[in-house]
């Protein structure tokens, strides 16, 4: 970690770090687990057993909070790559997301093994499917509902990754993410095309764009071109919060109004931008790198895992109690994949891949313009 100091064992650096992009990042976590254990549980699917009625409305909208993940990651993973080379990149993400994808994935696993009963079947060849991370494309199911935003993730890191390699990053990154908006506003509004949706992520890529750009204007100032993205990115972002309206719609027959979900995007947006914004003069310290770590490893395990936990215990402790206690062991085990599994995830992965890349083309262009915001520590 290149001038940082470390917190704790599990080798969180507490320098160069936005402290309250790190909370945001836990707040959106924690958004998505009550909106699943509160609301869709119940609602769709028979995943829960029991419902929580108004308490459980009240927190109809906190499926947002995946889109506030995807502002984020566009702000930080663009940063991440600054003065880096495609496949030190490639290795980062890796090294970062697939360690606490396969023990939060086994841990599903095992629980809907245990349960054996419809929604929860498994088998071993789904287990084998997920530790890929793309099951869809072995005809498998995810293992939890919840994966497929980190698909999403996944393409996006794919296309930085290309755009080192081809140097378009970070020199042209500018007119990159254009094409991408006038690519999103088209088959968003227009060709309604599948296989563009998912290849160039036009259904949520104004959300990660807006978060490209923030980090442009902030690190290497405002340009006319990198403002007109921006509010491009930010007029889209609307346009896909009220697709997603519709979708609930179609799926649960109810949904909030266009101009409840048009204010809660407003809100979510606002919130990336201050924190984005103000965040760098906010010290990261121990409890807000611990918060910001273990978001990733509970949103992987809280789902389908604490669905079953809430199924078994309700009637013992009641559903309030079971929603408590879901919550609390959601975090408990997150922590654990947070400080021992994913340390040595990362070790081993680095280590694996380290002879693989003497052998491969590296390509490196710096930044042509001094940044404020020394690169992030892994």
């Amino acid at each position: 970690m290149r001038g940082s100091q470390t917190s704790g064992r599990s080798g969180v650096s507490d320098a160069n770090r936005n402290g309250l992009l790190d909370l945001l990042r836990f707040a959106a976590a924690m958004t998505v687990a009550v909106y699943h254990f509160l609301y869709r549980g119940a609602q769709e699917g028979g995943y829960l057993e029991f419902s929580f009625a108004a308490a459980g409305v009240s927190v109809s909208l906190g499926y947002l909070g995946v889109n506030l993940f995807f502002m984020i990651s566009g702000f930080v993973i663009i940063w991440s790559a600054t003065g880096r080379d495609w496949y030190g990149f490639s290795v980062g993400r890796l090294a970062r997301l697939y360690p606490a994808h396969v023990v939060a994935m086994t841990i599903t696993f095992l629980a809907m093994l245990w349960w054996a009963q419809p929604p929860y079947s498994t088998d071993v060849f789904e287990w084998l499917a997920n530790l890929t991370m793309l099951a869809p494309m072995f005809g498998s199911d995810f293992m939890d509902g919840a994966y497929w935003s980190i698909v999403i993730e996944i393409i996006f890191y794919g296309w930085v990754a290309i755009g080192l390699f081809t140097r378009v990053l970070p020199r042209h990154t500018d007119i990159a993410v254009a094409v991408w908006m006038l690519l999103v506003m088209v088959n968003n509004t227009m060709l309604g095309s599948r296989p563009i949706e998912l290849l160039f992520l036009t259904e949520y890529g104004s959300y990660f764009a807006l978060g490209v750009m923030t980090w442009r204007i902030t690190s290497q100032g405002a340009s006319a071109l990198r403002l007109l993205i921006a509010g491009v990115a930010l007029i889209m972002t609307f346009h896909a919060a009220e697709v997603q309206r519709l979708d609930v719609v179609f799926r649960l027959g109810e949904a909030s109004s266009a101009a409840v979900v048009a204010l809660a995007n407003a809100g979510i947006v606002a919130a990336f931008l201050l924190a984005a914004i103000l965040g760098r003069h906010v010290r990261a310290g121990t409890w807000i790198l611990v918060l910001g770590g273990i978001s990733y490893p509970f949103y992987l395990v809280h789902q389908n895992a604490g669905y079953i936990l809430m199924n078994t215990v309700e009637p013992t402790f009641g559903k309030w109690g079971a929603f408590a206690l879901a919550l609390v062991l959601s975090l408990a085990v997150s922590w654990w994949i947070f400080a021992r599994i994913e340390p040595a995830g990362r070790a081993i992965i680095r280590a694996l891949f380290a002879p693989v890349g003497r052998f491969l083309p590296r390509t490196t262009t710096p930044y042509p313009t001094t940044t404020p915001y020394p690169a992030p520590a892994e």
